[in-house]
């Protein structure tokens, strides 16, 4: 599964745009917004589900743009 965070110039972290389950899913809505608006930032992070000791999701970072 991969996860699209969003962030723009005003938000304080960035926002989960979506999870999808592929990356070519994940990068065509990310440089959709990209194309929209060339200010933010995006982020795909990829997830099978486990989580650490804390109860936190394990994300590798996957792209960035």
């Amino acid at each position: 599964m991969y996860q699209l965070f969003i962030e723009t110039e005003n938000s304080f972290a960035p926002d989960l745009e979506g999870e999808y389950n592929t990356l070519k899913e994940a990068r065509e809505v990310a440089q959709k917004r990209k194309a929209e608006d060339s200010s933010i930032y995006f982020e795909i992070k990829e997830t099978d589900g486990h989580v650490n000791n804390y109860g936190e999701l394990i994300a590798m970072v996957v792209e960035r743009g």
